[in-house]
């Protein structure tokens, strides 16, 4: 195989991988809470790697082989939408929800609650929004949370939204559901003092639809160009073989 073929076929690879990445972004869209994905590159040096966010005409002039690839977070806020729900909150500013599920804690920026038939607080999907004291049970009443998260059923405060800040969010995982895990590396911080929450709102994807969808053609369009430079070192290669062999 030609060197060609081979630089050509390690672009095609970083096209396709980036390429995943951004259908998926754009795929949830729509999910509340959802925090896109971006795809790095590290290039070896001697000294360390450097890294690029997907400057994939960069990266070929520096190696002729794919790159290692990886996707961090991109924990930025979403644009916050009102939806007029009592028990719908959004963050703004940095922190988490804390919600208790059968693995562990787990955290999310979804704050589209709902009650269960015991009037425990819970995710969409049922599992138990923490408080700073735990559970949440809420009895009948007109239920208002303010911008510090205390909970109030009728006037009386009966809890207070635990808000979970990390100093290092780069290091959590997804879990699903617009949730996040921590790692070994997850440093816990404290609760965050310019972090407000807003009642009746979601806080929606921090997806920009255009952008997305402008940088999925330029990829597309990348990945063929890769194909077709693939496709004539091949011609060029048999074309080579065959007339070798008729001059023997």
């Amino acid at each position: 195989m030609s060197g060609g073929m081979y630089l050509a076929a390690a672009g095609a690879l970083v096209q396709h991988l980036r390429l995943e990445v951004l259908a998926n972004n754009v795929a949830n869209i729509n999910t509340i809470g959802y925090k896109r994905d971006r795809s790095i590159f590290r290039i070896p040096e001697e000294n360390g790697s450097q890294t690029f966010e997907t400057s994939i005409e960069g990266i070929q002039s520096l190696s002729p082989y794919a790159p290692p690839f990886s996707t961090v977070i991109d924990f930025s806020q979403g644009a916050i939408r009102k939806t007029g729900n009592p028990l719908d909150v959004a963050i703004n500013g940095n922190g988490f929800f804390s919600v208790q599920t059968p693995t562990g804690v787990q955290y999310t920026r979804q704050g589209g609650f709902t009650l269960d038939s015991q009037g425990k607080l819970t995710t969409s999907d049922g599992f138990p929004v923490m408080g700073e004291g735990g559970e949440i049970t809420l009895e009948e009443g007109v239920v208002e949370i303010d911008t510090q998260g205390s909970v109030l059923v009728d006037g009386d405060e009966v809890a207070r939204l635990q808000i979970t800040d990390f100093s290092n969010p780069e290091t959590l995982k997804k879990a699903g559901n617009s949730r996040f895990v921590e790692t070994e590396l997850s440093v816990v911080g404290q609760r965050p003092e310019n972090t407000t929450l807003s009642q009746g709102y979601l806080e929606t994807a921090n997806v920009n639809p255009v952008l997305a969808m402008t940088e999925m053609i330029e990829t597309s369009r990348a990945f063929e160009a890769y194909q077709k430079v693939i496709h004539s070192a091949d011609e060029a290669t048999s074309k080579s073989i065959n007339d070798v062999g008729k001059t023997i």
